[in-house]
């Protein structure tokens, strides 16, 4: 039932990021040195798929590894691997969700 729950909350339209949550981006992007580029995807023009999210790239020639939302009216946070075999999980704060990806934010 997990699995169905979050397939269906990642295909909810995302929010807007606030400043607090731009600021822990910056901050876990700074801390996790092996990333090569993370940013916030907010070009209508750019991929639909990848509109209002976190896009994170491990190596930016490979594409994007990771994209990190939070629906709109939602409280929880969704990680999707795009890279490696594709994997959808849930979080409680954009903290885990970023350090699923690399665990270099402080509790």
């Amino acid at each position: 039932m997990q699995d169905r729950t979050t397939e269906v909350l990642r295909t909810l339209p995302p929010r807007l990021l606030r400043a607090d949550e731009r600021k822990l981006l910056a901050d876990w992007l700074s801390a996790a040195g092996d990333i090569a580029l993370a940013y916030v995807c907010e070009r209508l023009s750019d991929d639909p798929a990848m509109y209002r999210r976190i896009v994170i790239f491990e190596e930016v020639s490979l594409g994007p590894s990771y994209l990190i939302h939070t629906p709109t009216s939602v409280d929880t946070w969704i990680a999707l691997n795009v890279r490696y075999a594709p994997e959808v999980r849930s979080f409680d704060s954009l903290r885990d969700a970023l350090n699923s990806v690399r665990p270099v934010l402080q509790v």
